[in-house]
């Protein structure tokens, strides 16, 4: 008798233990988990949720494994939601908490899917709980993203009052998501808060606009002052008209003002080309006319080429006809033969007659020789034709040479070497020491 009343003292008192335990657990996330609860009856309750509703990763999807009602389809098996709330114990507000970041986003994209008062207070209170840093960045950014569609300047306000980056990548989202539905008042809100002419707002802007007007995301992108907002901008703006085809950002670009924007696009679709087909660039730049666009091409596709094969780089560059695009593709395919073999890429400058446009190849090769052979340094940069850039590249070349002997001298003697004033290349040279002599210019 005795040890069955022990047994059953025993028992009750395990189930008293863990009913304690299952009500100090909740209580911590009482509040995230209420509002969880009703959006999964919402959902429930909903389910032919129409599809502007839901929330889709097209660039993600695989269509073939998954239809558009997430049937499962040639043998795709995706996790089950009683296999997932099995192996995380259960609902949405512990998903939400995961340490496996897809399964976070997921559950973040649940709750955030159809944005109310009540669905961000609770993000927000989840999202605190996250360990500071980049790993939260993604929570963040859909956190001001879905805000913003019910309360812009409310989630304004909140990115306003965090970190340095917290600030810059949630403002960037409520600005993106405000601008898709109404632009006109993210630009007003974003003229009346930043002082200054180059307002990183307008980045998100541009983004978000993009989506639903091309054509205003660039006149606003034009009108912006030279600086690394309007780069940034530019640069968006390039991605979403490259997404949607060659021929498309090629009209982009022809339709953009003539100077620095023009040429950073057809720059930059000139790069594009050349990592997917290497010969239809350099085709494309043997057929234009002699322009500034066709020198940022050119440059941009040597810069390329190079990289793989100098040698052959150099060959195509050597092969253009003299003027602005053959001296600047010079300058990067010295920039990367240079620091591969100095000797052979010596020798092929020798090839060409002196001049000014030959100023700026020299320059870059003296820059990237300088630190393994001032003395060669020296005779090449005396080499140069414009007598400003000449004094300019001398008296780098002089300022290094001494460091080096500096340090030379503090090697031998045992002494601490003396301090740079700039680490790595300084003027531009490759940094070690003890390299062979290179050939001298003619």
């Amino acid at each position: 008798m005795n040890k069955v009343l022990l047994i059953f003292i025993w028992v009750l008192t395990g189930l008293s233990a863990y009913w304690i335990g299952l009500r100090k657990g909740s209580s911590s996330s009482e509040s995230v988990a209420e509002v969880i609860r009703s959006k999964q009856e919402e959902q429930t309750s909903r389910p032919d949720k129409p599809e502007s509703n839901r929330v889709s990763f097209s660039k993600n999807r695989l269509p073939d494994s998954i239809s558009e009602q997430g049937e499962v389809a040639q043998g795709f098996v995706p996790f089950s939601e009683e296999r997932e709330e099995s192996r995380l114990g259960g609902d949405l507000s512990g998903r939400i908490q995961s340490s496996n970041p897809v399964i976070r986003m997921q559950a973040f994209a649940e709750l955030l899917a159809n944005p109310s008062e009540e669905s961000i207070e609770a993000a927000l209170e989840a999202y605190k709980k996250l360990p500071e840093g980049p790993s939260r960045f993604s929570e963040l950014r859909m956190i001001a993203f879905s805000w913003a569609q019910v309360d812009p300047e409310g989630a304004m306000k909140w990115t306003q009052e965090q970190g340095r980056m917290e600030k810059y990548i949630g403002s960037g989202a409520v600005m993106d998501s405000w601008s898709r539905s109404d632009p006109e008042g993210a630009i007003a809100w974003a003229k009346e808060n930043f002082e200054g002419e180059d307002n990183p707002y307008f980045i998100g802007i541009v983004s978000g606009m993009s989506e639903t007007d091309m054509a205003g995301a660039t006149e606003l992108m034009t009108t912006m002052p030279y600086g690394r907002s309007r780069g940034r901008a530019a640069s968006l703006l390039l991605e979403r008209s490259w997404t949607q085809g060659e021929e498309v950002a090629m009209n982009w670009a022809e339709n953009l003002p003539e100077g620095s924007l023009q040429k950073f696009a057809y720059g930059e679709i000139g790069k594009k080309i050349a990592r997917e087909d290497l010969g239809r660039a350099v085709d494309w730049v043997d057929g234009m006319d002699e322009s500034e666009v066709k020198t940022q091409v050119g440059e941009d596709v040597a810069e390329r080429w190079a990289r793989e094969n100098p040698a052959e780089a150099a060959e195509w560059v050597g092969r253009m006809p003299e003027g602005e695009t053959r001296s600047e593709s010079m300058e990067e395919v010295v920039s990367q033969w240079a620091r591969k073999d100095p000797t052979a890429t010596a020798e092929w400058l020798n090839q060409f007659p002196a001049g000014e446009l030959m100023d700026e190849p020299i320059q870059r090769f003296v820059r990237e020789v300088v630190r393994d052979d001032p003395e060669t340094a020296l005779t090449w940069a005396e080499a140069i034709v414009d007598e400003e850039r000449k004094e300019r590249t001398v008296s780098e070349v002089k300022r290094v040479a001494e460091r080096i002997a500096k340090q030379a001298e503090a090697a031998e003697s045992g002494e601490a070497p003396p301090e740079q004033e700039g680490q790595g290349r300084g003027p531009g040279g490759r940094g070690g020491r003890g390299g062979p002599p290179f050939l001298q210019p003619r």
